[in-house]
């Protein structure tokens, strides 16, 4: 009898797990539109763009403008120094950005 409640148990937890890891989260949501980009998603604003800037390391991160390209352009510090950055439609950052 106890072997046979320890074992439903472990199955009920088996089975719960995976719906638990698998409830997707606002960041990845977020990454889901950086990676596949504007062609397939809402492309991302500047807040979120600060915000992935934020996530890579930057800090002090300037106000940021949308390029022709869809290219947000502004400055943040990275180890100690203010460097220009940018970040394109799939969520790459480059330092100095690309035009």
């Amino acid at each position: 009898m106890t072997r046979t409640l320890w074992l439903a148990t472990v199955l009920v937890a088996s089975l719960a797990l995976p719906a638990i890891a698998a409830e997707p989260t606002k960041t990845d949501a977020f990454l889901v539109v950086a990676q596949e980009g504007a062609a397939t998603q809402k492309p991302f604003n500047m807040v979120d763009a600060q915000n992935l800037l934020r996530q890579r390391g930057y800090t002090n991160v300037s106000q940021l403008v949308k390029n022709e390209k869809g290219t947000w352009i502004g400055s943040a510090v990275k180890d100690g120094k203010t460097v220009p950055v940018g970040i394109d439609v799939k969520g790459n950052v480059t330092s100095p950005p690309a035009t």
